[in-house]
């Protein structure tokens, strides 16, 4: 699969077949995470993987964004203890959020490319997932990863024109484009 159609054939899913994913594709998902960029290559996330369906469960009853049934969570986070020791504040309030999510783009892009069905939550309690999960102080749950193989892909949302987002040289000036589809 090429990385343009991956782009733009991956979407949100949230309703999904009851079927396990396996182990290696997990492993492959992860893998293709832990090769995103990171501000100073600080690379300060950390992936727990869910497949208990008791604690999938849990995830499920405080994450108002979870929808479906998948199979598989991965809570992504962030050790904001070594983003600040090497970024300063910086680092620990921002950019440990924007690699995370550096990180869960190629997740997300793996995963498509391996036939399977994700979604992003950003909508759950916090304290609730890190106490059920035993976060250590210090590493910050920042997105929850939802997956599995699909039973519904929803058709692509419409897209703001690139000529109406990009400029050239300075705000305000067009970026000249021939992709207006």
């Amino acid at each position: 699969m090429d990385v343009f159609e991956a782009i733009m054939n991956r979407r949100s899913v949230r309703r999904y077949k009851p079927d396990a994913v396996p182990r290696e594709l997990t492993e492959k998902m992860l893998d293709a995470a832990r090769w995103a960029p990171s501000g100073s290559n600080i690379q300060p996330w950390k992936f727990i993987v869910i497949e208990e369906k008791k604690i999938l469960d849990l995830v499920r009853k405080v994450s108002p964004g979870y929808l479906g049934e998948a199979p598989l969570a991965i809570i992504v986070c962030s050790d904001r203890d070594k983003e600040y020791r090497r970024g300063g504040a910086l680092g620990r309030d921002y950019l440990s959020v924007a690699d995370c999510s550096m990180a869960v783009e190629n997740m997300l892009l793996a995963a498509h490319a391996l036939g399977l069905g994700t979604c992003v939550v950003k909508s759950f309690a916090r304290t609730a997932v890190k106490e059920f999960l035993e976060i250590p102080e210090g590493i910050e749950p920042e997105l929850l990863v939802i997956v599995g193989y699909p039973t519904h892909v929803p058709a692509p949302p419409a897209r703001i024109p690139l000529g109406e987002t990009a400029f050239l040289n300075k705000y305000g000036h067009r970026f000249p484009t021939s992709l207006e589809a």
